[in-house]
């Protein structure tokens, strides 16, 4: 059933400024997602829509149609409005506010007999972790974890990063190192840290059994109570003189052996 639809005319209106608490993560619970594309990707995972904004910039009428008929409130906006309640240099016509999946630790296990959980440990760069969230998801991870101190990955920036795997991926964030600790032995996992010293290469490791893969930002790297807790610690070995790779790379190289051993 359709929604009344509103048109938003003043520069003044509240709605704006939701938009934009959205935008920084100030509205409990609730994310930003803009363009067509995301927004679809939001639509397919079934995220319900409390807010949507479109203006006449928005060329995809299949995309307008759903929000008319799934969003609670559905506003109709200038391009200059909108413009005033995106966070992107270029809006594309369609900015709307989506509950954020709320999850479970046992979410994060996937049901699987051998789970996989990414820990994100001091991602702080937004793209980054919202990459590292991509890759998880592509290379078949059960879940993730970031932990409290690196980025939000439900703010917009990461939302973006994520090309829509924080939809649909089991993500919860804000652990410190004894809490992901505490879930890994709750939940019989073996922590894995990614580690230029590691003692072995990633391809000599085992990597089938269930486990916590541990990766960190090439500047802070690992919290120190993570790597005396791992059962493993691995390094990608690299040619000279590079000696790190960017943090969604490296978990995406051990990510895709994990799951080679395991096929």
């Amino acid at each position: 059933m359709a929604v009344p639809r509103k048109e938003l005319t003043s520069t003044k209106n509240p709605a704006i400024q939701r938009f934009r608490d959205a935008a920084a993560g100030e509205l409990d619970g609730v994310m930003l997602v803009e363009g067509k594309r995301l927004v679809s990707e939001a639509l397919d995972a079934g995220l319900p829509v409390l807010e949507a904004a479109v203006s006449p910039r928005l060329d995809d009428t299949n995309v307008r149609q759903r929000l008319q008929r799934e969003a609670r409130s559905f506003l109709e906006c200038s391009d200059d409005v909108l413009a005033r309640m995106s966070a992107l240099d270029t809006p594309q016509g369609v900015a709307v506010l989506v509950q954020r999946p709320e999850r479970a630790d046992v979410d994060l296990l996937g049901g699987d007999l051998a789970p996989l959980v990414v820990v994100a440990a001091g991602v702080r760069d937004p793209g980054n972790l919202g990459s590292l969230l991509r890759t998880a998801e592509a290379a078949g991870a059960t879940g993730c974890l970031t932990m409290k101190g690196g980025a939000d990955p439900f703010r917009d920036k990461a939302v973006r990063g994520s090309m829509g795997s924080v939809f649909r991926l089991p993500v919860i964030h804000g652990k410190d190192a004894a809490g992901v600790i505490d879930f890994c032995k709750r939940n019989r996992l073996q922590i894995v840290v990614a580690d230029g010293g590691g003692d072995r290469p990633h391809v000599q490791a085992d990597l089938k059994k269930p486990m916590a893969l541990v990766v960190g930002a090439e500047a802070a790297g690992v919290p120190a109570e993570l790597l005396a807790a791992a059962g493993a610690r691995v390094r990608i070995p690299l040619r000279e003189p590079v000696d790190s790779l960017n943090v969604a790379v490296a978990a995406g190289v051990l990510l895709f052996e994990a799951r080679r051993q395991r096929s």
